[in-house]
């Protein structure tokens, strides 16, 4: 029977799913498939977790939806003072929204606004990096520099200027750290002088970079150096934190690995768990009062802003984090899933970087890996690698292409659920074993 579903590829069929337990899901057929990248570093707190789904039956129906406009709820206030209890200092409220993309989207819109309450109406661009992902809106997409997602769209997208990549692997100015003295961080200087700083309201980073460059870390100057440009030139800058937050990477940001500060911080993916759509934006002291004495007001708003029982998932989540020690699990089991990514790269030839922290991890793969040449794009590398894995159980994603700046590069990511253990990395670095010296026996 042909599907009514619109997909997002009609050329892949895909097998239906029947339950998840664990780090695993099962289809229809029986087969089992290890999440290796928790759906899209989505599950943090693994699949079928009865604590969850019992208290949803038994609560949910009390407040399952109130308009963000008309009541707040206990669940969203509650929620609110759990994500500011482990944020960085002087951060004060939680506006809620449903993913990671509407996070972005209201950040850029809360910068913009800020400024705006401020009196200082001149400044509105967002600058970020190139090869970098924020998300699907055409606002999102704006300030992204995910190449091959933004073409279809570029008609509809406004100019905001990028700044270049902390890509030690590939340094776009060809130096080596640390005789670079950071000279990426340098670039934002460079690119808010160029477009007038009285223009200019916010710089948006991934901390560590997502699906675009997978687990691409900067060096330890990197984002002192970039808060202190920030700083000088009354820009905000905000921490885009829906895939690397919620301790995915060992803290519970990422951008705290520096002990820097952003202003805003988005989150989404983990803070739900794939239990409901949930994604936030948390928003320091500063940017608090400036609305909190100012007109007292933002203007947007979504229909779900505040879900009631989007919340309440929410907050079970935080709570079953806590109650499991899963707030500390990646940093430990990241560590071992490191160390054996680390072996499987000195057995091929092809695996040029393996990098990130914590529960992500990216590999790149290369043609050569003295000139670091980036395998042929017509090769499909990343995709043969992820699709031999699949067949095998082993859930991966293929990075987008593009990483030698859209001149060809292949990558994969891994992003598994906070319960991962030892055994299971093991399985997954055995398979990767497996699939990855079977597609170098094809170049």
């Amino acid at each position: 029977m042909n599907s009514a579903v619109f997909f997002r590829n009609f050329n892949v069929p895909l097998p239906e799913v029947s339950h998840g337990e664990g780090v695993y899901l099962f289809d229809k057929s029986g087969k089992r498939y290890l999440d290796a990248v928790g759906g899209a570093a989505v599950v943090s707190i693994g699949h079928g977790v009865k604590e969850i789904t019992d208290a949803v039956a038994r609560y949910g129906r009390d407040i399952p939806y109130t308009y963000a406009m008309t009541f707040t709820h206990a669940w969203q206030e509650e929620l609110a003072q759990s994500l500011v209890s482990i944020a960085p200092d002087d951060f004060a409220t939680v506006y809620f929204v449903s993913g990671g993309s509407e996070a972005n989207e209201t950040a850029i819109k809360m910068a913009r606004q800020y400024f705006l309450q401020r009196g200082v109406a001149s400044k509105y661009k967002i600058l970020s990096r190139s090869q970098s992902f924020h998300g699907v809106t055409i606002g999102t997409l704006a300030v992204s520099g995910r190449v091959t997602w933004r073409a279809p769209f570029s008609p509809y997208l406004p100019s905001f200027p990028s700044v270049v990549p902390p890509y030690c692997y590939r340094c776009p100015f060809g130096l080596t750290y640390p005789g670079c003295q950071v000279a990426c961080a340098d670039d934002l200087e460079r690119a808010i002088l160029q477009e007038g700083p009285e223009t200019v309201a916010a710089f948006l980073a991934e901390p560590i970079s997502g699906t675009s460059m997978t687990g691409v870390t900067p060096v330890a100057e990197y984002y002192r150096r970039v808060r202190e440009i920030c700083d000088q030139y009354d820009v905000l800058l905000i921490a885009d934190e829906v895939l690397t937050g919620f301790a995915r990477t060992g803290p519970p940001f990422a951008i705290q690995h520096w002990n820097v500060k952003p202003d805003l911080i988005t989150c989404g993916k983990a803070l739900g768990s794939g239990y409901a759509p949930l994604g936030a934006v948390i928003v320091s002291q500063k940017i608090t009062d400036a609305y909190r004495f100012g007109t007292g007001e933002f203007t947007h708003g979504f229909t779900y802003s505040g879900h009631a029982l989007s919340c309440f998932v929410g907050l079970q989540v935080f709570r079953y984090m806590t109650e499991h020690g899963l707030f500390q699990r990646p940093a430990q089991i990241g560590a071992y899933l490191h160390e054996r990514l680390a072996e499987l790269a000195t057995r091929h030839s092809t695996i040029g970087d393996v990098r990130g922290r914590g529960l992500l991890a990216g590999i790149e793969f290369v043609a050569d890996r003295d000139t670091r040449a980036p395998l042929r794009a017509s090769e499909d590398v990343s995709r043969q690698i992820a699709r031999s894995a699949f067949d095998r159980g082993l859930m991966i994603i293929a990075g987008t292409p593009g990483l030698n700046y859209g001149r060809g590069g292949d990558h994969i990511q891994i992003s598994p659920p906070y319960i991962i253990n030892t055994e299971q990395v093991d399985e997954i670095v055995e398979i990767l074993d497996e699939v990855i010296g079977l597609v170098e026996a094809k170049l």
